[in-house]
């Protein structure tokens, strides 16, 4: 159907038509891939992705010893990251498409896992992310004073990621194991995983703060990156923000911008037509042109974002990044590969 003729709530209309047992795959497309552009992207990210690096050796292979692209191609990383999620959300986990690139990810990790031996042998890693993607954007609903997911989008969310979970595998290609059995499984799991103590290390620090200051630094005018900042460490687990040692805005900030949030989501989805555009789909359509046009901005802005990295302070080591790894590698050194 042409997204000039979907009507006013036609995803509802969607989703009232499926069943959760049989239909989990267009549900969970249906509920996390339309109305999406690049700021909510952003923001997915770097409310997503800093809960994956609270383990000492998580964050070791994404940091590195120079920052890796979280700091040297932090925009690239985040479309990176954003294409190949919602390649799997889109076309779900039974598309070759979504077969081929997660295999792609498995690949990538064995590269690594010669580099950093056992790094990559924890299954609880890979069933959390797996687990808190499922879940994610229901717990921001009610973090919002939302309502969270139906019962009929938990079932499909839960079966989804019960079959994506199959198609990755750690280093030595050891299947996963210890998928929980249900969606409340699920939650339990990640309330388990996130509360388990956890010392957390410089890189951890490092890389949430490069997440934060990135967001802040490509959305925000320089007067109002404190807003940049605060959004998602509002809106981050307190438990994340505890293990890299980050301190959370005001109590009176965070709460304004919950409502502030909660109030726009709940004014678009009450009075606004369901979206009729998904990312993935408009992005792998992208005229020529426009790719180029926009490798060029995100280009830019990965030279740019280091330098203005290595002026922020940095409570871990005391002092600005720039002493930690040296100005002259902020200057000179390429992007990781």
């Amino acid at each position: 159907m042409a997204a000039t003729t979907k009507s006013y709530r036609w995803i509802q209309k969607e989703l009232e038509q499926l069943d959760p047992y049989v239909d989990y795959e267009p549900i969970f497309r249906l509920v996390t891939c339309y109305g999406s552009n690049d700021f909510i992207n952003s923001l997915i990210y770097t409310l997503i992705f800093p809960n994956f690096v609270v383990t000492e050796h998580g964050a070791r292979v994404v940091w590195r010893e120079d920052g890796g692209k979280v700091l040297r191609a932090a925009t690239s990383r985040v479309e990176q990251t954003q294409t190949t999620n919602d390649t799997w959300w889109y076309y779900g986990p039974s598309d070759v498409r979504t077969q081929k690139s997660v295999e792609k990810i498995n690949r990538l990790h064995t590269h690594w896992a010669k580099r950093y031996p056992g790094h990559f042998s924890h299954n609880d890693d890979y069933v959390y992310t797996l687990a808190y993607s499922a879940i994610f954007m229901h717990r921001l609903r009610l973090r919002l004073g939302l309502s969270g997911f139906s019962e009929k989008v938990k079932i499909a969310s839960y079966l989804f990621m019960s079959d994506m979970i199959k198609l990755f595998y750690s280093e030595g290609g050891v299947p996963i194991t210890d998928w929980p059995e249900s969606w409340d499984g699920l939650i339990a799991y990640c309330e388990a995983f996130e509360n388990a103590p956890r010392p957390g290390s410089n890189e951890g620090h490092l890389i949430a703060t490069a997440i934060y200051e990135h967001f802040a630094f490509r959305f925000f005018w320089p007067s109002m990156r404190w807003l940049g900042l605060a959004i998602p460490k509002s809106l981050t687990l307190p438990t994340t923000l505890k293990a890299h040692r980050i301190e959370p805005p005001s109590p009176l900030l965070q709460a304004a911008i919950v409502f502030v949030l909660g109030w726009l989501m709940w004014l678009m989805e009450t009075f606004g037509p369901d979206p009729t555009s998904a990312f993935l789909p408009e992005w792998e359509n992208m005229a020529k042109e426009k790719q180029v046009a926009r490798r060029k901005e995100h280009e830019k802005l990965d030279q740019q974002f280091p330098k203005h990295y290595a002026t922020r302070p940095n409570s871990v080591m005391g002092c600005p990044f720039q002493t930690f790894i040296g100005a002259e590698k902020m200057n000179g050194n390429p992007p990781t590969k």
